[in-house]
């Protein structure tokens, strides 16, 4: 990889992620509707009630998500950066073992151990047969790469340009 270099790839969304997060924005609205009905329709005590219970849970979700969610990568020759709204990840190339890109079979029957697994993108702690446990930052399930550290974590990231990560390689 060339020196001083540093390349700056987006984290874009797949489809599933587009799909699992409307369909949360669509029932926090009808939620929300519904509470707003119930209020409209006599139940003033239940709705607020209901609003003041749901909005806090439903924005917390949201805001939590979107923060913690990855946005770029950054990839340069001193470390590989995954940057997120609230607390970046950076892993240095001097802790990096190997970086091996991975197939859909390795991710078969990954469950989320402490994740996010849509909403935003697929981040936080996984675990699968194959891997073991291992923290994500992917917003697709293409181009997968797997990155193991002298600390002994195994991060897996998705990359939307397989190319510059295997400069790495």
């Amino acid at each position: 990889m060339e020196s001083n270099r540093v390349y700056t790839v987006a984290f874009p969304w797949s489809a599933r992620v587009w799909i699992i997060t409307s369909l949360y924005f669509l029932f926090a609205v009808a939620l929300i509707s519904l509470l707003i009905y119930t209020m409209v329709a006599g139940g003033i005590v239940g709705g607020i009630v209901g609003l003041v219970i749901a909005l806090p849970i439903l924005l917390g979700i949201v805001f939590y998500c979107e923060g913690y969610s990855p946005q770029r990568l950054e990839i340069s020759s001193s470390a590989i950066t995954v940057l997120r709204r609230y607390d970046s990840v950076t892993i240095p190339n001097s802790i990096i073992l190997d970086i091996t890109s991975l197939s859909s079979k390795d991710m078969s029957w990954t469950v989320s151990a402490g994740g996010c697994g849509g909403l935003f993108g697929y981040f936080g702690t996984f675990s699968n047969r194959r891997l073991g446990q291992f923290t994500m930052y992917a917003t697709t399930k293409k181009n997968l790469f797997l990155i193991r550290t002298a600390d002994g974590k195994s991060v897996v990231i998705s990359c939307s340009e397989p190319k510059v990560m295997q400069k790495i390689v």
